[in-house]
């Protein structure tokens, strides 16, 4: 009987190489299906480092590698309910006019969520409604509020935006999420996203990556592993970027503008205990810097059931705004700034 030949075999080499190819021809084709079905991409959070703000996805909001997020020029539609307009620098509101006219006064008002006007329409905000108490004076007002931002965001913001706005004066209302607890503080944060998103970018142009970063975002975390948080900025760093933002403002000629932080307070409810206020008020006594209060809205103030001021336990109703509006344009005339 003649036996059967035997099985041909394959050095490691060639079957290495074997592996390899169906390897690559698998996943062609499943690239090729995934691009014909179409796997959207998602803009937050991301795979590799998740954005560490609040969970609500903004629709007028963008990755940026130096700020984390940031407002997504050109963009106009609705929020809440509310009409959100970023212009072309990536502020909300109408266009800002470059270079500024002659005879024009300019005041940035730089902030978070509580400037940007977080649940209210363009119009309604407090630095819309500060230009218009001022515009008899020459004074025109930039919104440079953005929503979730910290101190080293908004340092950050002023130094982009400094040499093309020419403001003759900026204001700051910052602080509440410096002290908001995340896995990383924003120093720390800024490191690590610069280098995921050199990675991550390039990776988002596969659909397999997207289609497996879908599935990975989507699955529940395990049980027990809640990552250690911390302050995204502590107190002390706080007090540092302050600094830094009062040393960048005077560079440019633009006077610095402190805002005492605003907190809604219900009725038979105590006044609320933070550094951060503390600190600010600290900082524009030692670096002498003008600082505003809005008593009625003020984290310490003395009236209670300012509620009707607030939609939530920060941000302003419409009257709100229109009452920091007011305050502000009152106090800024009677320190001779306008």
């Amino acid at each position: 009987m003649t036996p059967s030949p035997a099985a041909p075999r394959f050095s490691k080499r060639k079957t290495l190489l074997f592996s390899l190819v169906l390897f690559l021809a698998f996943f062609g084709a499943l690239e090729g299906v995934l691009r014909i079905v179409g796997i959207k991409s998602r803009v937050r959070p991301r795979l590799i480092l998740r954005t560490i703000d609040i969970d609500i996805d903004f629709p007028f909001m963008r990755p940026d590698a130096d700020l984390f997020w940031s407002p997504r020029p050109g963009f106009r539609g609705e929020f809440l309910g509310k009409t959100v307009t970023i212009n072309e620098l990536g502020l909300r509101g109408g266009p800002v006019r470059l270079p500024k006219p002659p005879g024009v006064r300019r005041i940035a008002c730089f902030g978070d969520s509580i400037t940007f006007g977080y649940g209210v329409a363009d119009e309604d905000t407090y630095a819309f409604l500060l230009g218009k108490a001022l515009a008899a004076r020459g004074v025109e007002t930039v919104n440079a509020g953005v929503t979730g931002y910290t101190s080293h965001q908004v340092l950050r913001l002023l130094r982009r935006l400094s040499p093309t706005i020419a403001a003759d004066a900026a204001t700051f209302c910052i602080g509440w999420n410096d002290g908001t607890w995340r896995p990383a503080e924003d120093s720390e944060y800024e490191r690590r996203l610069r280098e995921s998103m050199a990675v991550e970018n390039v990776l988002d142009r596969s659909y397999v990556f997207r289609a497996m970063k879908a599935l990975y975002l989507g699955a529940p975390h395990p049980s027990g592993s809640t990552p250690e948080k911390r302050n995204r900025v502590p107190p002390e760093g706080y007090r540092r970027n302050l600094e830094a933002i009062v040393d960048e403002c005077r560079k440019r000629g633009i006077a610095p503008v402190f805002i005492s932080l605003p907190h809604r307070r219900l009725r038979g409810e105590a006044p609320i205990d933070s550094p951060y206020p503390r600190e600010l008020s600290a900082a524009a006594r030692d670096l002498r810097v003008p600082l505003l209060v809005a008593t009625e809205l003020d984290w310490q103030t003395s009236s209670e059931g300012n509620e009707s001021h607030f939609i939530d336990s920060l941000h302003f109703s419409t009257s709100g705004h229109v009452v920091m509006a007011s305050e502000l344009a009152r106090q800024l005339v009677a320190l001779g700034l306008f």
